[in-house]
């Protein structure tokens, strides 16, 4: 075993970038071996030293989630954890790391808190993270199939982990189901990103095979970039931008206008051959505001992740709800 570690091996042991490798040595913090001949291509430093430092980081390491954790976790962005992070007085971890940066960790306490306020606020409609992986491109209940011409449906299990399951309940890591046993996907999921003019809202039962159609049918004409999907245990929120679309496939017989019509809980559709229309259940409106009163709003809903019309709404649904349990 060498005495010595690289540059990059040494950052990523302490996890610093190489810059502050560097800062570290000139600050002492541990040992260059130096080389006044450059017979040695890369920078070294002494193992012993390194190996030191960072047996003392684990040792003073807190044991809570850091901001990214928690945020793949709740499924919003890292930037909505540090916001809540300012937004409270209970504790969070703060650990230098180099000169650049510090680790922020999460204790329960303060993550319980963050979730139930993440809960409180959530968006009506579901962000796309809920709802699709970046990484294998693929968005949930998404139609695979095996090469035996088996309908496989891309899901995520209690860890919140892509994959399939068997009906046997057994799991299928997406990767496996892919280079293993060679599922494809049925049909692609992208369609260029359309100008929000609102959205129509469904409702789309768990227990109803015609839900899935239906989804099947919306990913292909809509593509993930107009839709927005939550999921809940019996049901999945479903909202499309609104507007005229020309339909570039048949609509699945299944798919009646009575069922369509079931699904829809907010807005309206007008079903033509060749050609749908959703109507909005928003109607858009103006009202003047002083200045200082809008920058405290726009202050806001930056803060909360939401959209102005997102927060605004969320603020009248919540005081009209107040008022009613005081009558």
């Amino acid at each position: 075993m060498n005495d010595w570690y690289t540059r990059q091996e040494v950052a990523d042991i302490l996890g610093i970038s190489k810059a502050t490798v560097y800062h570290y040595a000139k600050q002492k913090k541990i040992i260059k071996i130096e080389d006044p001949h450059r017979l040695i291509r890369e920078v070294r430093y002494k193992r012993e030293e390194v190996d030191t430092l960072a047996a003392e980081r684990q040792r003073n390491q807190p044991m809570g989630l850091r901001p990214s954790e928690l945020a793949k976790q709740l499924g919003v962005t890292t930037q909505r954890i540090y916001a809540l992070i300012r937004e409270t007085d209970l504790p969070v971890d703060e650990l230098p790391v180099g000169d650049e940066r510090t680790i922020y960790s999460i204790p329960d306490e303060t993550a319980v808190w963050i979730t139930q306020e993440i809960e409180r606020t959530a968006s009506v409609r579901g962000t796309r993270v809920e709802f699709y992986d970046a990484k294998f491109d693929i968005v949930l209940y998404q139609l695979f199939r095996t090469q035996q011409g088996q309908d496989m449906r891309v899901l995520r299990n209690d860890n919140q982990e892509w994959g399939f399951y068997l009906q046997s309940r057994t799991w299928i890591p997406f990767a496996n189901g892919i280079h293993i046993y060679q599922y494809e996907a049925v049909y692609p999921i992208h369609r260029p990103n359309s100008r929000v003019k609102g959205y129509t809202d469904f409702s789309l039962p768990k227990d109803l095979q015609e839900s899935f159609d239906f989804l099947d049918f919306v990913y292909q004409i809509w593509g993930i970039e107009n839709i927005r999907i939550r999921e809940h245990d019996t049901h999945i929120d479903l909202s499309i931008k609104s507007g005229e679309i020309e339909l570039s496939i048949p609509v699945p017989e299944i798919l009646t206008e009575s069922i369509i019509k079931r699904f829809l809980v907010l807005g309206d559709v007008v079903i033509k051959e060749g050609e749908w229309t959703l109507i909005s259940g928003y109607r858009r409106t103006t009202f003047d505001l002083p200045n200082n009163l809008l920058d405290k709003l726009q202050e806001i809903a930056k803060e909360k992740d939401l959209s102005m019309s997102e927060y605004v709404e969320e603020a009248v649904r919540e005081k009209f709800e107040r008022e009613e349990k005081m009558e």
